[in-house]
């Protein structure tokens, strides 16, 4: 027989707080708030490397995230549960907190980039998103082990040694999933063990500066076409199916808009004529790299 990771779900654990009673601990969102604070740090040093101010990082990664799981939910409703509209009206919407889409996530990301770094505080909003955009592959690795850790994307049943054996689990988990049998893929794990090729990638790449966008246009090369791959194995045998438009997952339409996006973006980047940045600590990195002075955004 082949091997199989065994069943297991760490859900919610109550923290025992004596007198005080117990505090509920999330897998899940406990493991996406690790991701945020791992993939922020990650940002905010890069940041520190070039010269930033780290509150211009920081406050702008709090209105992306934001804006990221408010889109995320908006399109959770509308491509894949449509139904909800109908039955709940406005109150899917305003239940927030019931689904995220991560290509939602996406798009809201890039929506509250363009506010914060266009109107809120205008600063170069390919430079700095970039930024951001270096320390995501970082904290997307939690992200998706927190998806793991609760199940949220259960695949079709399969011979793959690195699928969950539903049947067969460990310690307190042993029972397995109500309504779940089988050796299946496990979408959320599989996604956080691609991460760590892609974290070391960036990691890598971003020992220099490169041209500002470089590592928005790369996460969307390397991600969207495995993402692509990934919907294939998704269930079509359980209660938690995936809707489809022709044939296609929402997230295998949405991989394709950012591998295009993506593509056009990589292409228009001046890879030549930029001047890379020293990297140094140091501020005025665009003035010592020699690159032509920016205009000051106009005050009001």
């Amino acid at each position: 027989m082949f091997a199989a990771i065994p069943f297991f779900q760490l859900g919610v654990y109550e923290l025992p707080l004596g007198s005080l009673g117990t505090l509920p601990l999330d897998s899940w969102a406990t493991l996406v708030l690790i991701g945020f604070v791992v993939g922020l740090e990650v940002a905010r040093y890069r940041g520190l490397k070039l010269g930033m101010e780290p509150r211009d990082v920081v406050d702008a990664a709090l209105v992306i995230v934001g804006m990221g799981f408010l889109i995320a939910h908006v399109v959770t409703v509308v491509a894949y549960h449509p139904e909800r509209l109908q039955t709940d009206g406005i109150w899917s919407i305003l239940r927030f907190w019931e689904g995220f889409s991560s290509f939602g996530g996406f798009l809201g990301a890039v929506i509250g980039a363009l506010l914060f770094y266009n109107v809120v505080r205008p600063l170069p909003a390919w430079r700095y998103a970039d930024v951001i955009a270096f320390g995501f592959p970082f904290g997307w690795f939690f992200g998706r082990l927190g998806c793991a850790s609760v199940h949220d994307h259960i695949g079709r049943e399969t011979t793959f040694f690195l699928a969950m054996d539903f049947d067969h689990g460990i310690g307190p988990w042993s029972a397995g999933l109500r309504g779940v049998s089988g050796i299946r893929h496990e979408l959320g794990l599989y996604e956080a063990m691609f991460m760590v090729p892609v974290c070391i990638l960036f990691w890598q790449l971003g020992k220099q500066d490169r041209p500002p966008g470089f590592f928005l246009a790369l996460f969307g090369l390397v991600y969207a076409p495995v993402r692509f791959g990934f919907d294939f194995l998704r269930n079509v045998d359980l209660a938690s199916q995936d809707a489809r438009y022709l044939s296609l997952t929402p997230a295998q339409w949405g991989a394709v808009a950012m591998f295009v996006a993506a593509g056009v973006l990589m292409a228009r980047l001046d890879h030549k004529g930029h001047k890379p940045w020293p990297m140094d600590f140091q501020p005025n990195q665009a003035d010592r790299a020699g690159e032509p002075p920016q205009q000051a955004p106009a005050k009001n």
